[in-house]
């Protein structure tokens, strides 16, 4: 039977209830085991050792069974625990790690019905690598992040932060064995001290402990600074890094780590925090990540629930300092650079607190735990947050207000003021605790997944095995393509908004919301904590929801009204319209007539008008003229009779031609002539002839009275 939680039947499909039977149950942190990319979800069955996949946008409208799924089986399985899987942009490499180690596993080729690996086959053996063989320091210490690099040309660049506050970078070709291709410290190496009461550099928190990529930026090329053109190397694009330790300071990592002549990074650097905080917004942060905009926005998480938005802008004054210090080769220690804080600033512009549980209230200790950040690929103005606690989401309307901020026109600019950014609001998706829940029982969110098309659906797998999957519905954005149109200034444009936007604002979520409740199935509530969630949730639809949608209701109304009035009125110019149309159309038929008869008039006047000004011309003329007129009408009369002779004259000479002939002809017809003796027999023949005549006559008329006939 379909669920409201699960649209797609995800949970009555053979992947997941294999998936089920094989997850521990002992788990107490939030990972993420599962991915999707280009419709294929990807997920790491820690029981079998491989990974399951499965076409998962084939699913929509089809029964849970009639779409197989397909296991991948690493010729080396991992021995240690893995906690996150991730796949670079091209899918053709699978990352698996967890605190003690990395594997890499290669990809086999998509083809086929579904696009599925191999044409199809149920399982199929994957070539995968160790990276703790490749290097021993990784196999000393823990994995903090693993990421692909964004700047790799081949998509084949994995960079991995340590415990032990170090960078590696491993160049992982597609068909070779990867290797380390550098690695460079951003701090002091972490020690265990001897002395209990003496705190250690990872007690206090200055180890790092998540790093993500910035907006990438070309590098000035300050040497030669004739050189102001676009078109720029690969080479010349900086990928920043921003690393987070546990005591909240950022790191930034600057230059190129990807050229091969490069063998660290040119800077290392501290960021300003504006405005600052005496304990430098929590000293438990856990998570970073950093939003490709223009200016680029970073959002800090910290394991009490708080999230911070920040604006990260460069001085480029100050860079173009650092670059002409670093050609004197002064060599710089951790504690310089640590401590440098000019140059690149964040400025923290809000806080969100996310609800990590149910029915808390002011006065109950809050529960704390990582927050793990997960980026939306097709909509920047939100991401989403999973934890112990469940799932949020984070919208950001500032991305799209910052973007009409630099679309708008310079001399304009003092019109856009600082009240036209809209503040961030979390929803609360999924809810996996509750107050009562004890605290030795865990309830991690183990997989996230976002599948994109048609709409965005969101996919989680709980701690208990089971799938939610969800309709992802954002008030503050819907993609939608507008028609081109003229610019017009912004001081010309009317400030009315549309009703659409004005709908939006009122459904718009508040900080309190109501999630979906996933709790354990050895979840044992009372009466009276049931009716306190039920309580709660009916609260927060009366309150929240159900007076926003009665206000929406009303104002749909009104608009529907006055729409209805505005049609009847439309409706009415419209049959007045027609009306006039008709008339219009007769009124054009009798003037195409009347067109016609006064343009056959003007043509008759034209004419007229020429024989007239013949005429006035005619008279005009001088004696001299007239005498010459005169003479050349008596010429023509001349010509006119010669011509008639001339006529006559050609008859004439065809009757005299035609005669002439024929006379020629008779004198030129032979005549036939006979001698005497010709005469004779001719005369004696015919003779003999009628007496033979005459003969026959009177022998009829004999034979006629004897037979008397």
């Amino acid at each position: 039977m379909q669920s409201c939680t699960d649209p797609l039947r995800l949970n009555d499909h053979d992947l997941f209830k294999e998936l089920k039977c094989g997850l521990s149950k002992s788990e107490k942190d939030t990972r993420n085991i599962l991915e999707i990319r280009d419709d294929i979800l990807y997920v790491w069955n820690p029981e079998n050792f491989c990974i399951l996949t499965l076409n998962i946008a084939s699913t929509r409208g089809k029964p849970a069974q009639s779409v197989p799924y397909q296991k991948l089986q690493p010729i080396d399985p991992p021995i240690f625990e893995i906690t996150n899987l991730l796949i670079n942009e091209t899918a053709t490499l699978l990352t698996l790690w967890g605190n003690l180690g990395v594997v890499l596993v290669e990809l086999p080729r998509r083809w086929g019905k579904d696009n599925a690996f191999q044409g199809g086959k149920d399982l199929m053996c994957c070539v995968n690598y160790t990276l703790n063989e490749c290097n021993s320091q990784l196999a000393s210490a823990e994995i903090r992040r693993v990421r692909w690099h964004p700047g790799s040309s081949n998509d084949c660049h994995l960079l991995v932060l340590l415990s032990t506050n170090i960078f590696q970078l491993y160049d992982c070709e597609l068909g070779n064995t990867p290797k380390l291709v550098k690695i460079w410290k951003i701090g002091p190496t972490p020690s265990l001290s001897p002395r209990k009461n003496i705190p250690t550099i990872e007690s206090l928190g200055e180890t790092g402990v998540d790093f993500d990529f910035v907006t990438p930026t070309i590098k000035v090329n300050y040497c030669h600074p004739e050189n102001d053109n676009d078109n720029y190397n690969w080479d010349e694009i900086e990928w920043g890094i921003l690393v987070l330790r546990g005591d909240g300071n950022v790191l930034i990592v600057h230059g190129n780590i990807l050229q091969s002549n490069a063998t660290k990074p040119s800077q290392v650097r501290t960021l300003s925090i504006h405005p600052p905080t005496v304990d430098n917004y929590g000293v438990d942060s856990c998570s970073i990540m950093c939003i490709p905009t223009t200016p680029p926005i970073v959002s800090i998480a910290t394991a009490t629930g708080i999230i911070h938005h920040a604006i990260l802008l460069r001085d480029e004054q100050e860079e173009i300092n650092d670059t002409n210090n670093k050609s004197n080769n002064k060599k710089q220690s951790y504690e310089d650079l640590n401590h440098t804080t000019n140059g690149d600033t964040l400025f923290v512009f809000e806080s969100v607190e996310m609800e990590l549980g149910l029915l808390f209230t002011d006065n109950d200790s809050k529960y704390k735990c990582p927050i793990h950040l997960h980026r939306d690929r097709e909509n920047k103005s939100r991401y989403f947050c999973s934890h112990n606690a469940g799932i949020h989401m984070i919208t950001l309307p500032i991305v799209s207000e910052l973007t009409e901020l630099l679309n708008y026109p310079d001399e304009n600019l003092h019109l856009f003021s600082r009240n036209n950014f809209s503040s961030s609001s979390s929803q609360y998706l999924v809810c996996t605790r509750t107050k009562h829940t004890d605290k030795g029982n865990a309830t991690p969110v183990l997989g996230f997944g976002l599948l994109q098309q048609p709409c965005p659906v969101l996919i989680t797998l709980l701690h208990t095995g089971i799938v939610v999957d969800l309709s992802v519905v954002d008030l503050d954005y819907f993609p939608r393509v507008e028609p081109m149109q003229t610019t017009i200034s912004p001081s010309k444009k009317m400030n009315r908004e549309p009703f659409d936007n004005y709908i939006r604002s009122l459904l718009k979520q508040e900080s309190t919301s109501q999630p979906i409740t996933k709790l354990g199935i050895d979840t044992k509530l009372s009466g009276k904590e049931a009716f306190q969630l039920l309580d709660r949730a009916t609260s927060v639809f009366r309150t929240c929801h159900f007076v926003k949608h009665e206000r929406v209701r009303n104002e749909i109304g009104k608009k529907v009204r006055a729409l209805k009035a505005l049609k009847n009125h439309q409706l009415k110019e419209l049959s007045m319209l027609m009306e006039s149309k008709i008339e219009l159309q007769d009124k054009a038929q009798d003037l195409a007539e009347r067109y016609e008869d006064i343009k056959e008039r003007q043509e008759k006047l034209a004419q007229r008008a020429e024989e007239v000004l013949r005429l006035v011309k005619y008279k005009e003329l001088s004696s001299a003229e007239r005498a010459e007129a005169a003479e050349l009408e008596e010429l023509n009369e001349k010509l006119h009779t010669l011509e008639i002779r001339l006529n006559q004259l050609k008859k004439k000479d065809v009757e005299r031609s035609t005669r002439f002939e024929m006379n020629i002809r008779n004198e030129n017809k032979p005549e036939t002539v006979l001698s005497n003796r010709q005469h004779e027999i001719i005369e004696n023949n015919l003779k003999q002839t009628s007496n033979d005549i005459a003969a026959m006559v009177a022998q009829v008329k004999t034979m006629e009275r004897e037979l008397s006939l």
